[in-house]
């Protein structure tokens, strides 16, 4: 579970008429940037961002430019279609912050299991995302800074197959490095946050479950950058213990939190 597909309702493609052509705007209402990918079809028309196919919107965008069609020979007519996907987040960067120390999402004092790491046997397979153990109404808390994207909490349903992927409740938290963090199967209405809320690490965001695909109650993590096509999910450091030690989380291993 890594960066979700976004609604097509966060972006908006349109074009304005100027005289000698069109002028083609997007805008975007997502608290995040959103890629676009675009297929452009034109006759008898001249694309000022020839070759460019992928073109980002900052996040809580009215209106920016795209690109100009001009009109090639105004003795003749002219038409446009254009077809695009979209995807959270800027596809073209590729690097983040690597050495980043997560915040354990769980209160001081307490200690939980992952029992499913990266690339586990059972639903992680070539993802690294972290299971931790939880039961059903856990303190979920922000591992790092970052704003609320999107908030999913309205699903009771959960079985251990695939199937029931589409009724996974999560929180989706965009980060200052591009990244992005993916909180998942939390409780039917237990999100204490919403879109475009700006959380600190160590804040409560939601309250565990155990809705979508899953076996039993847990919090799955997971952090994303953004790519064409798939994003890709990676390794993070976390602080353990007293907080002065940092280290990639392991299968079967129980971590306990003592610090703030």
């Amino acid at each position: 579970m890594s960066i979700p597909a976004m609604a097509q309702q966060d972006v908006n493609i349109f074009a304005e008429n100027n005289g000698k052509g069109y002028i083609l705007y997007a805008g975007n209402s997502a608290y995040c940037p959103v890629s676009i990918i675009l297929e452009l079809k034109m006759d008898n028309l001249d694309f000022s961002k020839e070759g460019q196919k992928i073109f980002v919107i900052p996040g809580r965008t009215d209106k920016m430019q795209i690109g100009e069609m001009s009109i090639h020979d105004a003795s003749k007519g002219n038409k446009y279609s254009y077809k695009y996907e979209l995807q959270y987040g800027d596809i073209t960067i590729s690097a983040y912050d690597t050495a980043y120390a997560y915040t354990l999402p769980y209160q001081t004092g307490k200690s939980f299991s992952i029992y499913q790491g990266y690339n586990g046997t059972s639903t992680h397979q070539n993802e690294k995302a972290l299971d931790f153990s939880m039961t059903i109404g856990t303190e979920i808390l922000a591992a790092r800074d970052g704003i609320i994207v999107k908030v999913v909490q309205d699903n009771t349903e959960s079985c251990p197959q695939e199937s029931c992927k589409k009724f996974n409740n999560y929180l989706l938290i965009y980060h200052r490095d591009g990244t992005f963090a993916n909180y998942g199967h939390i409780k039917y209405h237990g999100a204490t946050v919403k879109p475009g809320d700006t959380v600190k690490a160590g804040e409560l965001i939601a309250y565990s479950g155990n809705t979508g695909w899953s076996s039993g109650p847990h919090l799955h993590f997971a952090c994303s950058l953004p790519g064409n096509g798939r994003s890709r999910t990676f390794a993070t450091y976390f602080k353990t213990g007293d907080g002065t030690k940092t280290e990639i989380l392991q299968e079967n291993n129980s971590y306990l939190k003592e610090y703030k």
